[in-house]
């Protein structure tokens, strides 16, 4: 790609950064408009922005902020300067308005190392520019129907950003049947990462998702599952089948709020692991994290060593202080993420008020019938539940589908107005769990700042 000469950068570098100062000077994050400008002045800046660094590009339905996160600590732990585009703007503009802030005043990248969360849709814009090291794929679920048209589209989206990628290395989670396919007829290098067994009851298994062997197009045979369509998946007519993971977790030996306790086992070595982040969806994204600094080059102990100390990302378990209660939010925006969320929750054993809220705008996907599809009724029976807020633009709808779930007036209570819920969290006497999709965890997060002092979501 040709990249702008020395004056274009200039300007373009200098727009964007002017554009952000401003942006942040008033209150707004200043994620896209940045890039938008820098790049009418030069439509491949991107390119020069990212010219010499080594980067690790993170997509797919679920975990994208949090493996971004670990993977930016284990980096930053090791000793290496890395840049992370945190404010979750992860569209073309957006990671150019970062990638170009990260540059001096010659327009040469501050740091060596990124690690860029991106949108599916998104990495075909993307990767032509900057070139990854490695992309990593999370996994994939149904997600924003009204926008991707089912998960097969968005395979398809991010089959077509490796295939202008063949020189980035594939870090691929080994029991996701959809995104595992993307190793098939490509000449990229792959490391895999996951789960050797079963971690345990996870319910009515839902392969919905799973679609049909990409090869011969049979229905999949499983030898375990985790939970939705992930397992130890295996064509029996042709093959095609779960490879066993460069970085695998043998075990989950324990999963509490403050975190889970694990085995991990790599070609090296074998070795007990503390995940600071709790739930099976951060095991995942930790072997994830593992597997990405392998495949770049890094010490795998870096990123193992990190695990222990890495904090959460906005609204990924974040944890508030409301006068000396603990909130935790968990944003939630399809029926795998969801369902996992109130596996986690019920999982801890321990009395807990729960908050819900849901919108419908540009940024959720205005189709809300996922909520459908939702085991609300493995919330509602839990015991240890003592109520539930429920807010949002949409509250009405989740608090039909929270009665359907069994959940009646004595258990829920719609409360619209953030302020007002503040004011009725201030008083609560169990922990707290917010679970919000994300305009709506945006528009929580703002009130939950002003009282417990967290930061903004791009800081």
């Amino acid at each position: 790609m040709k990249k702008p000469n020395t004056i274009q950068a200039a300007a373009a570098s200098a727009a964007c950064k002017a554009t952000r100062a401003i942006l942040r000077k008033t209150g707004r994050g200043g994620t896209a408009l940045p890039g938008i400008v820098a790049m009418k002045v030069s439509k491949n800046i991107l390119a020069a922005a990212s010219e010499g660094m080594e980067i690790i590009v993170v997509t797919g339905t679920n975990g994208k902020t949090t493996s971004c996160n670990m993977i930016a600590h284990a980096l930053t732990s090791g000793g290496h300067e890395c840049l992370l585009n945190k404010s979750g703007a992860n569209l073309l503009h957006g990671i150019a308005a970062d990638m170009i802030c990260n540059t001096n005043w010659k327009g040469d990248p501050k740091t060596h190392y990124a690690v860029l969360e991106c949108d599916e849709a998104a990495l075909k814009q993307v990767v032509p520019f900057i070139r990854p090291k490695a992309i990593v794929v999370t996994n994939l679920f149904s997600d924003q129907v009204d926008r991707y048209g089912g998960v097969g589209n968005t395979l398809k989206e991010i089959r077509t950003g490796v295939e202008r990628s063949p020189e980035s290395i594939l870090v691929l989670n080994a029991e996701e049947p959809l995104s595992a396919s993307l190793a098939l007829n490509v000449p990229n290098k792959v490391v895999w990462y996951g789960l050797n067994e079963t971690v345990g009851e996870q319910g009515n298994i839902d392969l919905a998702d799973a679609g049909k062997c990409p090869v011969c197009g049979s229905e999949y045979d499983y030898d375990y599952h985790i939970y939705a369509h992930l397992g130890g998946f295996r064509c029996p007519k042709c093959g095609y089948k779960r490879q066993n993971p460069d970085v695998a977790v043998t075990a989950i030996n324990k999963i509490e709020a403050t975190g889970s306790d694990i085995t991990l086992q790599t070609a090296a070595q074998t070795c007990d692991v503390h995940v600071s982040l709790p739930a099976v969806y951060n095991v995942y994204n930790a072997a994830a994290a593992v597997a990405a600094v392998k495949a770049i080059g890094l010490p795998e102990q870096e990123a193992i060593d990190s695990l222990s100390s890495v904090q959460s990302s906005f609204g990924r378990l974040e944890t508030f202080d409301l006068n000396g209660n603990r909130l935790q939010m968990i944003l939630v925006k399809n029926p795998a993420g969801c369902n996992q969320a109130f596996s986690y929750l019920t999982g801890l054993q321990e009395d807990f008020t729960a908050v819900l809220c849901l919108n419908d705008r540009t940024g959720d996907g205005h189709d809300i019938s996922w909520i459908n599809d939702t085991d609300y009724e493995k919330l509602v029976n839990d015991p240890h539940l003592k109520k539930i807020y429920v807010g949002g633009d949409r509250a009405a709808d989740l608090s039909e589908r929270l009665r359907k779930a069994g959940a009646g007036d004595e258990l829920q209570e719609v409360v619209t107005d953030y302020n007002k819920l503040l004011e009725l969290l201030l008083k609560e006497k169990y922990p707290i769990f917010a679970l919000p999709n994300y305009t709506s965890m945006m528009d929580l997060r703002q009130v939950l700042n002003q009282a417990s002092g967290n930061k903004e979501f791009w800081e």
